[in-house]
């Protein structure tokens, strides 16, 4: 047990000290606000209840779909351009971590990610398809930040750049020092393009859904893919590992991508392709530690929890589980092993279920809560449906259910301790 946690931890140091999973953590990170900006605007402008919705668009002399296609400008404005913000997200963090231009590696990666992104012409002109820019191409955007990142590195390592003397500011010698490895980086990428455009018929986009985006979203939309993936997560927290920032470093692009799909074709009115998105993830697969905590209080006796209780009360309301993942412990302890490695599983099967038989309406991507968001409040908003609510408060009380008999049991066991601590 003691090797392999060790080889656990191991693994977990350098998955969280390499720096491509990082840029990429931190560069969805930085792209999240705008989902729930966005977000705002689209409930707003698609609300679940008709007259509301008629009554706004009165207010400004539309009708209600002229009041919903003014609110979809934000979307138009920010995440239909969601590669190109990962893009400018993840550039920018991988420079900071190599220490090179950010500035300059920044600006080539929209270079060389638009020399990639083919113009449609027609008789009107050419123009540029947004869906190319948009959520479905994050995985090839932060291939592109990566590989000019490393790249334009080995560049300005080798020393390779023209070089100003002493006496001219930065601001003028910086760039004049990246046009050389930028120069460089940006032809890599034509010729590449030139090869794709000649041999392989396809552009770069075409060429990674078919080689890695499709099966990547394949495994993350099925439902055993998730609950391997939550399982995963589950049995790194039992060794002291934050599962959570792991699994969503490398999930987290799939799933918005997910997420895109399904908001799309909301906004066109057509069926929702995708159960598993970014709101399935976050509102109904990761129900666990509310749930734990709520066992807790139901049963608990022994002064420890008793007084954990009183620390992860409130969190726990904001889906915040570290009070009582370190609290109870949860690291190591096989009393817990059972419920915390399967108690998620129960959660998506039944909320899975649920959605495939059409017993509740599909998570629309039009919404994005923050993960924070309490329990009922997001399952109405992600779903535009009180159904998401009761389907949550299900699966709420199907883990609490899968907890108790874990914790009445790890309760006396605590008791007796006590007792005999008391005793001494």
């Amino acid at each position: 047990m003691d090797k392999f946690q060790s080889s656990l931890g191991k693994l977990s140091m350098a998955f969280n000290k390499n720096i491509y999973i990082n840029a990429i953590k931190n560069g969805m990170l930085a792209y999240m606000p705008f989902t729930v900006i966005t977000s705002v605007f689209l409930i707003i402008g698609n609300f679940p209840v008709p007259s509301v919705n008629a009554w706004m668009a009165s207010l400004f002399n539309l009708t209600v779909t002229q009041w919903s296609t003014k609110l979809a400008i934000v979307n138009d404005a920010s995440l239909a351009i969601g590669g190109l913000l990962v893009l400018l997200a993840v550039s920018r963090t991988l420079a900071d971590e190599m220490k090179i231009n950010g500035m300059q590696a920044m600006l080539t990666s929209v270079v060389s990610f638009m020399v990639l992104t083919p113009y449609k012409t027609t008789k009107a002109g050419s123009f540029l398809d947004i869906t190319t820019i948009g959520a479905q191409s994050i995985f090839l955007a932060i291939l592109v930040s990566i590989a000019v990142a490393v790249i334009y590195r080995v560049i300005d390592r080798k020393g390779i750049k023209i070089k100003m003397p002493a006496s001219v500011p930065p601001a003028v010698s910086s760039p004049f020092e990246s046009l050389i490895p930028s120069f460089v980086v940006i032809t890599l990428f034509w010729i590449f393009r030139l090869i794709l455009d000649n041999f392989a018929k396809l552009s770069a986009l075409e060429l990674f859904n078919m080689i890695l985006g499709t099966p990547l979203k394949a495994m993350g939309g099925s439902l055993i893919g998730i609950i391997l993936v939550k399982m995963f997560g589950q049995l790194l927290w039992f060794f002291g590992i934050h599962g959570d920032s792991i699994v969503n470093g490398v999930m987290t692009p799939i799933f918005q991508v997910l997420q895109d799909e399904n908001k799309t074709a909301s906004l066109a009115h057509h069926a929702i392709p995708n159960i598993i998105s970014q709101s399935f993830w976050d509102g109904f697969a990761s129900i666990v530690v509310i749930g734990s905590i709520f066992a807790i209080i139901l049963i608990a006796h022994s002064h420890r929890y008793s007084e954990m209780k009183k620390v992860a009360g409130i969190p726990y309301l904001f889906n915040i589980g570290e009070p009582t993942l370190f609290g109870i412990p949860l690291m190591l302890n096989v009393t817990y092993f059972i419920p915390l490695l399967f108690s998620n599983v129960v959660s998506i099967v039944i909320s899975y279920t649920a959605f495939a038989l059409h017993l509740v309406p599909l998570p629309t991507g039009l919404v994005q809560v923050p993960w924070t968001t309490p329990i009922v409040i997001s399952g109405y908003l992600v779903t535009g449906s009180i159904s998401g609510a009761i389907l949550q408060l299900v699966c709420f009380v199907a883990v609490i259910l899968v907890w108790l008999p874990f914790v009445k049991i790890a309760d006396k066991e605590i008791m007796v301790e006590e007792k005999q601590e008391e005793e001494k």
